[in-house]
């Protein structure tokens, strides 16, 4: 304001320095509030300055203006950009839970085939056992059945020797 209303050459050229003395001070004292300390993925602050031409004047007194807020982690925003920055703003932080989503699913992938490689074995495990108990159900009906002396003959014999039994015994060809 002061330097639009300035009478004189002098009193422009304070008005500029005051301006951009000030703009360095609030860059100051917004990098002191480390802002972008609090949650890890910050990288920098914005600094939104509403006045478009008091934005553009302090970049034409000092070029540098931007470079030194830059270097505090300060990213100087005018209302031209302001829009632009924020979607860029969102759309990187889209990015950042896609990103940790993504790693969650690598993460619980990986937790996921270690537990059925696991099952698998178990498995394969659960199969041989099969195998062992079906061999030895065999042998143990072969011995019931199969050969000279075998226990179902040995039974019939005794019941044709006239034993009892309220019972027969079942079919065992098959």
């Amino acid at each position: 304001m002061k330097y639009v209303e300035s009478q004189t050459d002098e009193d422009r050229l304070i008005a500029e320095k005051e301006h951009v003395l000030s703009t360095k001070k609030h860059i100051d004292e917004l990098s002191a509030k480390c802002y972008q300390d609090y949650i890890e993925s910050l990288d920098f602050v914005m600094m939104f300055v509403p006045n478009e031409p008091a934005y553009i004047l302090a970049m034409q007194l000092d070029s540098s203006i931007w470079d030194y807020a830059y270097r505090k982690r300060i990213l100087l925003i005018s209302p031209t950009n302001l829009i632009a920055s924020l979607k860029v703003v969102a759309d990187l932080w889209k990015r950042e839970y896609q990103s940790r989503n993504a790693l969650e699913i690598a993460k619980r992938g990986a937790i996921l085939y270690d537990k059925f490689a696991g099952f698998v074995d178990t498995l394969q495990e659960v199969g041989k056992n099969i195998d062992r108990t079906q061999k030895s159900y065999e042998k143990a009906f072969s011995q019931l059945r199969d050969g000279n002396g075998n226990l179902i003959r040995q039974a019939e014999m005794l019941k044709e020797l006239g034993v009892k039994a309220q019972k027969e015994l079942p079919n065992t060809e098959n």
